[in-house]
């Protein structure tokens, strides 16, 4: 019953935003080319999310030299996009906070949007058509056949055939005239100088220091945390896995990384592996030691998708039907998926056999 309520009141609520959506541009498709654009694009959920439509945004800003691209991310999220130059701003709303919303609609009228961009592309959300509806933006734009179509003023066809998210998010370049199979839509994410230069000396061991002595063999990345219950894989079978690593090439590198609430189950993983534990600063700065290493291991979390991003090899753990939406994307991974709805159905065994693959062939440092 209780959820036959609020699903009721989900449509009731979805019925007024539907009653109070502009109805002026239904059908005008923008010239881009005519004018100064001002879009914003709508990704204001988790950090894996925003590494992987890194590409489209990318794409979306080099439409056209008349658009100007900002984004509505997630505190989380945010950060990942704070040094790219094809993004004109980072508009961070708290959309978990109640109480921050009105000043979040405030905020959106005052940048008098053109355009706004739905970026779910696979499901409805109630938060996204209320940001739509902030944003004021004559133009919206988003995925036909969602749900959603009532809200938007431009939809664009799915991508039936596309199965990884990042090909059916290449689904909204149509309304920029784009054809996504010919572009390069790869995810990726720019660090600095001193951002790369601090991922170096964690792999090093001197965060505090500089040293220039070289790396002795390849560098093996192995990250403990996830976001999901049914992305959280036994500590013992990473210990193990870390030390058929160590086993298989003893002039290896490796380096475990966790969420700083993981930072006393990794401490333990690391010493029972006989690998060496580095406490990241943050979100980018766990990049920036993924951007330093050879090969990582790590469950379904923002660690693949940044992986991904750097062009890493990379063996990662799904459950059953997952990697096909949300695996490494145009690089050298190897997706591991359970049989079962979590990765604690994936051995120790079968992690060993696929990372060693990877990491055994990694040339010496």
């Amino acid at each position: 019953m209780l959820k036959s309520l609020e699903l009721a009141g989900k449509r009731a609520i979805i019925r007024l935003i539907a009653a109070l959506m502009p109805k002026g541009a239904e059908g005008e498709r923008p010239d881009w080319r005519a004018r100064r654009w001002r879009v914003l694009f709508l990704r204001h959920d988790r950090i894996g999310d925003m590494i992987l439509t890194t590409g489209i945004l990318r794409a979306i800003a080099k439409a056209c030299p008349t658009i100007e691209l900002d984004v509505l991310a997630s505190p989380i999220n945010a950060p990942i996009l704070r040094v790219e130059p094809y993004v004109h701003e980072v508009v961070v709303a708290r959309t978990k906070k109640p109480l921050s919303w009105p000043g979040t609609f405030r905020a959106l009228r005052r940048r008098k949007y053109d355009a706004v961009i739905d970026c779910m592309v696979t499901a409805p959300s109630l938060t996204t058509l209320l940001l739509m509806l902030a944003s004021g933006a004559r133009y919206r734009i988003g995925v036909a056949q969602r749900g959603n179509d009532f809200a938007y003023t431009l939809r664009v066809p799915p991508r039936e055939t596309a199965e990884h998210i990042v090909d059916k998010l290449g689904a909204l370049l149509a309304a920029f005239g784009l054809q996504p199979t010919a572009l390069d839509l790869r995810p990726r994410v720019q660090l600095t100088a001193a951002e790369r230069e601090r991922g170096e000396r964690a792999w090093r061991g001197d965060v505090g220091e500089t040293d220039d002595r070289p790396p002795s063999g390849p560098r093996l990345l192995v990250n403990v945390s996830a976001g999901r219950p049914r992305t959280q894989w036994p500590d013992d079978r990473f210990a193990q896995v870390i030390r058929d690593a160590r086993a298989s090439a003893r002039t290896s590198e490796i380096v475990v990384i966790s969420s700083p609430r993981d930072r006393d189950r990794a401490a333990v993983i690391a010493a029972e592996g006989g690998a060496r534990l580095v406490r990241d600063e943050g979100i980018r700065d766990a990049m920036a030691i993924v951007a330093a290493a050879d090969v990582v291991f790590t469950a379904d979390t923002s660690i693949a998708h940044a992986a991904t991003a750097f062009g890493k090899p990379a063996v990662v753990l799904y459950s059953s039907d997952y990697a096909r939406v949300w695996g490494p994307y145009e690089t050298d991974g190897r997706a591991l998926e359970s049989t079962t709805g979590d990765v604690a159905g994936i051995t120790a065994e079968e992690a060993s056999r696929a990372l060693l693959a990877r990491f055994a062939s990694r040339p010496a440092r």
